[in-house]
């Protein structure tokens, strides 16, 4: 192990247990016998040991809040057995399962002792002496480096202070390749999930790569692109804001950032193309992603023979719907594509559950879908009938390398003569695109959303584009229904839209205020309301609660709320847990899972523990799954969420904290998107003050996004 981690505390030992090995990201949570006889519980890299491996772990001891003392890794390194009958046991486990049992018996038989000699220096002899064959010859080879390499790669990046997560993952993605790739083409580890510019532009320099570097400027040029994507949720950049991006990244001038893009370009890996006059700069992907998404909109939108065209001319509706709702369901009956928008109290799903009445009328057959589960839940629930995530729907399948290969899309539609998607603000390009090539020709497609919340949070803004573009019919409902005229929650997201707020009170209808200028008091007064005032005065338990902040960091952000929620709510203290969870444990989902219907986003309840088997059964909004404890580190304690993650929830009492800590978030989509979730109550804890300069910020619509333009041409090209 390298010098600088000698100060390090180092463990050596045998691997007797492995109860977590998450191979996406390299992190492992392992049992290591030591030479005393003493069971130590081991954290970090270790995704890649199994039962058997003889280990030297260099780390830190820390201690757990539920399983004590924990040694947290830093890197390991594998320890070769040095006899022959060791050595024909390391190679019988698990990691040499692909080499054939006869190819290990002859490499033992051959070198002996030697093996590891071999293996390590002279690879070739394993075919000329020990006679193995090409494929297995290479699979032993491949097996064998892949033990040592982790070690390798963190020697080679400490220099650089990559944090762990990031070496492990570039590790899982690579393999052994991993330093050899990060002397000989650093900017490759930049396909890694987890690897930034940054990280991987700073090793390159430490190993001697040039500022002028051809292959750092193209890999800048790349990155500023996708960081923009990324941070921003642009779909591309002008080519001159490229340009001057690249230039800042990498701390050159202009004429060389130019270079970089020409040469991202001639690799494939950036495009341009012209929008509205303006050369623009995205990834190929992201351009034909977008040009798709309007292609198929307009295939969708000038259809011959819409099948509920004869169902719109005389739709049977009930007589408490308005004006504006009675248009909406014609429009949605008659027109191929259409989209209804308005905020809360304008009754959107009221006329979701008439449209469906009537297509179900005329004998057509309707998809109910939604960007969350938690949003399609609610959509099934408010409507009365069965609703799916938007990847359930399409049946998604990840595809291996962080991506989903889908049943459904332009090579086999979906057999829905409607098609009803709620909450399209959420939906992205990419997500938005595979739901509008899935839908079939002469089927309809009724978007549903309020263009007004927060954009998706990956890249685009699909709802407000196609609203702008002004070649599809849209349908905005604002007349405010009698049962929620009277809602100060209504009110004042109102308010907040038109950016003047009104006085606010300490108890004002169903909005009530909790001002708090001192910052530290704020966690301990929303631990308060939800363990104790919520439940006594407003009847609702502390599961009907969602705490709301801006930000996940600092003293009032997301983690810190949830550290004092947790430590007051848990109601299972004391009793058994399962791979660090308890029942009664709230969780957020972090990825997409279309097999079991639970999506990024998602929060369940832990509901019950199996110890023998290492389960947990989580209640999801789409309902329970049974979940091995190993494979759940992406899941966390959720009692507060961001504003972000809220998207397509509603919740019966809803506590928004607002701090000036959060002032570089407190724009208007964002608190009206936190108001609009709360249903029976809203509970402000913090400066109220902010929620009226919030309002008057009406962040400038700038995403960089090509869609309106792209339909409008689309459509005038078809029509």
């Amino acid at each position: 192990m390298s010098d600088g981690l000698l100060g390090d505390e180092q463990l050596t030992g045998e691997v007797v247990g492995t109860y977590l090995s998450d191979e996406r990201t390299g992190f492992g949570v392992i049992e290591l016998l030591l030479e005393s006889g003493d069971g130590v519980r081991c954290v970090g890299p270790l995704a890649g040991v199994r039962e058997g491996d003889t280990l030297r772990v260099a780390g830190r001891w820390t201690r757990h809040p539920r399983h004590g003392p924990t040694f947290d890794a830093v890197l390991y390194e594998q320890i070769v057995p040095s006899t022959v009958a060791g050595l024909a046991s390391y190679l019988d486990g698990e990691r040499f399962a692909a080499v054939s049992e006869q190819a290990r018996v002859r490499v033992l038989t051959t070198f002996g002792a030697g093996t590891a000699r071999v293996l390590d220096h002279e690879p070739h002899r394993l075919r000329t002496e020990a006679g193995l064959g090409p494929e297995d010859a290479a699979e032993l080879e491949r097996a064998w480096a892949a033990a040592r390499s982790l070690a390798e790669l963190v020697r080679l990046v400490e220099p650089v202070g990559w944090p762990r997560e990031v070496v492990a993952n570039v590790h899982a993605r690579f393999g052994a390749d991993a330093v050899g790739l990060a002397r000989t083409a650093p900017y490759v580890l930049l396909e890694a999930e987890r690897a930034r510019f940054a990280q991987v532009d700073a090793l390159a320099r430490h190993l001697g790569t040039e500022a002028t570097d051809p292959a750092r400027l193209a890999a800048g040029a790349h990155a500023a692109v996708t960081a923009a994507r990324r941070r921003d949720g642009h779909q591309h950049l002008e080519r001159a804001e490229c340009i001057a991006a690249t230039a800042a990244l990498l701390g050159v001038d202009r004429i060389l950032a130019a270079d970089g893009l020409e040469r991202a370009c001639a690799a494939g890996t950036l495009a341009t193309d012209e929008l509205a006059g303006a050369p623009i700069v995205s990834t190929p992907q992201a351009l034909e992603t977008e040009a798709d998404l309007a292609a198929d909109l307009a295939r969708l939108a000038t259809a011959d023979q819409p099948r509920l065209v004869q169902q719109a001319q005389e739709p049977e509706l009930h007589d408490e719907l308005t004006a504006g709702q009675r248009a909406a369901v014609g429009t949605a009956l008659g027109a191929p594509v259409s989209v209804l928008t308005g905020g809360p109290g304008t009754g959107k799903t009221r006329t979701v559950e008439e449209v469906v009445l009537a297509a179900e009328r005329a004998g057509a057959t309707v998809a109910l879908c939604a960007p969350t589960g938690r949003a399609a839940k609610r959509l099934e629930e408010l409507v009365g009938r069965p609703a799916s995530t938007i990847h359930r729907l399409l049946e998604a399948r990840p595809d291996g390398e962080g991506g989903f290969s889908l049943r459904y899309g332009a090579h086999e539609r979906l057999p829905f003569d409607l098609v009803v998607a709620d909450e399209v603000s959420m939906c992205d390009t990419w997500l938005a695109g595979s739901l509008v090539s899935a839908v079939d020709d002469g089927a309809h497609l009724l978007l549903v959303g309020d263009p007004d919340q927060l954009p998706s949070v990956g890249p685009g803004d699909v709802l407000r584009d196609i609203v702008t573009a002004d070649v599809l019919p849209v349908t905005q409902l604002t007349e405010i229904h009698r049962q929620a005229a009277d809602s100060r929650i209504v009110a004042l997201a109102r308010e907040i839209l038109a950016g003047a707020v009104g006085p606010l009170r300490g108890v004002d209808g169903d909005v009530f205020l909790a001002e708090e200028p001192d910052r530290a008091r704020i966690v301990p007064r929303v631990v308060q309301a939800v363990a104790e005032r919520i439940p006594a005065h407003l009847g609702v338990a502390t599961d009907q609660v969602q705490v709301l902040a801006p930000v996940y960091r600092g003293a009032v952000g997301v983690n810190a709320l949830n550290d004092g929620l947790k430590a007051a709510l848990n109601p299972a203290r004391g009793r058994p847990a399962v791979g660090g969870f308890h029942v009664g444990d709230r969780v957020l989902q972090t990825r997409n899972d279309p097999e079991l219907d639970v999506a990024n986003g998602d929060i369940g309840v832990v509901v019950d523990l199996d110890a023998r088997r290492g389960e947990l059964r989580v209640g999801f909004p789409r309902g329970e799954v049974v979940v091995d404890a190993r494979r759940v580190r992406n899941l966390a304690p959720a009692w507060a969420v961001t504003v972000h993650k809220s998207q397509g929830g509603e919740w019966p009492v809803v506590v928004l904290v607002v701090d000036p800590s959060h002032r570089g978030m407190l724009w208007r989509n964002l608190v009206y998107t936190a108001v609009t979730r709360a249903r029976d109550a809203l509970i402000v804890v913090g400066r109220s003050e902010l929620l009226r300069t919030a309002a008057r910020q009406d962040r400038p619509r700038d995403r960089r996004t090509g869609l309106a333009t792209r339909l409008r041409s689309a459509v005038t090209t078809l029509s």
